[in-house]
């Protein structure tokens, strides 16, 4: 991984069965992962629990050359992780998102990022919970697309919401309409059309869309710098399985 490249990995869950290789993932868990994992009540959940947080320190090892066991993690005042321990690597940013059917982190050394997925098949996807949550802008070019199209655009805002959110790390307290987007067209990624917050410059960001499986949509978000592309690369975690 270059200085200016962000690499996601991510992996379909359910196809990690082999009992001794998640035995060995529940090891690299630390104790508090551990008993998270344990509180779920459907095995399904634990299960993408695990694999989930298996690849988060499966591709910070690949990153560092540190073992997967050995990271120490902690949260800021939103919740956003980051890395702890070892101190030596603190400066590696990470974020992990899951949804139904996949698992994906993406990994940068010289940025602030987030990264969302999203199943395309999302059954409270609907035009209520996008007037609820959306900006005015992005409301009205849901509203004048076909109904065949509705649900993916809709799809395409929230991960890119959701990946604006979680690079920022200030969670929830960014209101979800205080700021909108532009969708990508066949000659122009999506951009922040409107950025809300005192200060903030919305031509600091830079976004990255992809379709890792047929079910499922990504969207990332990271600071860019204007003087040098960022490269994103996405590959599936095939070393997961072999781990």
């Amino acid at each position: 991984m270059t200085s200016h490249e962000i690499l996601i990995w991510f992996i379909e869950p359910e196809t990690i069965q082999d009992p001794a290789r998640l035995s060995r993932f529940l090891q690299w868990l630390s104790p508090e992962e551990r008993a998270q994992h344990a509180r779920f009540r459907f095995d399904k959940h634990r299960h993408t629990y695990l694999v989930s947080h298996a690849l988060m320190r499966g591709a910070l090892s690949l990153a560092t050359q540190v073992e997967p066991a050995q990271f120490a993690f902690q949260t800021n005042a939103y919740g956003k992780p980051f890395v702890a321990e070892p101190a030596q690597h603190q400066a590696v940013h990470f974020n992990l998102s899951h949804t139904e059917g996949l698992a994906a982190i993406a990994i940068s050394r010289h940025t602030e990022l987030g990264v969302d997925v999203e199943n395309k098949h999302r059954q409270d996807m609907t035009q209520t919970l996008a007037e609820h949550f959306f900006a005015t802008e992005e409301c009205e070019e849901v509203a004048q697309s076909s109904e065949h199209e509705r649900t993916i655009k809709m799809l395409e805002f929230w991960t890119l919401k959701e990946s604006y959110i979680k690079a920022v790390g200030q969670g929830l307290s960014i209101a979800l309409d205080s700021f909108a987007f532009k969708l990508a067209t066949a000659t122009q990624p999506a951009y922040l059309l409107r950025l809300d917050a005192p200060g903030s410059d919305r031509n600091a960001w830079g976004f990255w869309q992809g379709q890792p499986t047929e079910n499922h949509l990504m969207a990332l978000a990271f600071k860019s710098d204007p003087t040098r592309p960022t490269r994103v690369r996405a590959q599936r975690a095939q070393w997961l399985a072999q781990a």
